[in-house]
């Protein structure tokens, strides 16, 4: 029997999910406003400059736990409707060189 999802039920997970996550930056989180976008995106809009330097100093966190938790791709924050961090939530692999002898 296969279980299907209603539009709420989505909803209401998504809910769970940034619930859980503002709880990991409970001194920051809670305080700003969180978007997550269609194109695996999550935007933080943060009301003080002083939330934003916090939230940049925990940055590697941040982005590891918005990609576990929120499965988002991208991530931005953003004070006064001015984007002031984006980034990757994985690490980007890159190819290394073959050396040649």
């Amino acid at each position: 029997m296969a279980i299907e999802f209603t539009a709420a039920d989505q909803l209401l997970l998504e809910h769970y999910r940034l619930e859980r996550f503002c709880e990991q930056f409970a001194e920051t989180l809670p305080y700003c406003r969180l978007h997550v976008q269609s194109h695996n995106q999550l935007t933080v809009h943060c009301p003080t400059p002083w939330m934003v330097d916090v939230l940049l100093t925990q940055s590697a966190r941040l982005r590891r736990y918005a990609n576990i938790i929120l499965g988002v791709k991208h991530l931005s924050i953003c004070f006064a409707q001015e984007e002031i961090y984006r980034a990757l939530t994985t690490p980007v692999k890159r190819r290394r060189k073959l050396r040649s002898a």
